[in-house]
């Protein structure tokens, strides 16, 4: 990203480290094989589909597409960021006012896509509880 565009980011009230994960853009693909993968679209017509590696009830990886602005992307790839490592539980509980304080602010206007990523998580979240119930069962 060049440098005119992060500045004009934080005049628009992205705080540096928002503006250094959209720079990064890790986690940003199509992950290979997920454990669980979900498509969200927001009320805005902003779309983000998340794939999770989930292993013993640990998010492993995470990896994210959008079709949508910037601040759906700074929050997706923060997200991202926040869970690796945790607990399906302890991701759960991930609110969107969690990934604006993690990212350090974004603009007031944009915090529909904290929430539309929060929300995503949380689909994936009960997709992955959905097919574990069953696991361990016959097919008759």
């Amino acid at each position: 990203m060049d440098e005119m565009r992060k500045e004009l980011l934080k005049v628009l009230g992205y705080s540096d480290k928002a503006v250094d994960v959209l720079d990064a853009e890790r986690h940003c693909g199509e992950m290979a094989h997920p454990t669980v993968s979900v498509r969200h679209q927001d009320g805005c017509g902003d779309v983000l589909m998340l794939d999770l590696c989930i292993e013993d009830d640990v998010i492993r990886d995470v990896a994210f597409r959008i079709i949508g602005c910037s601040g759906l992307q700074a929050c997706a790839s923060g997200m991202a960021e926040m869970i690796i490592g945790m607990s399906v539980d302890e991701a759960e509980q991930v609110s969107g006012t969690d990934i604006v304080t993690w990212l350090e602010g974004i603009p007031d206007a944009k915090f529909e896509c904290a929430e539309a990523s929060s929300l995503t998580l949380q689909e994936a979240i009960a997709e992955y509880r959905a097919g574990r119930s069953g696991e361990g069962r016959e097919e008759r």
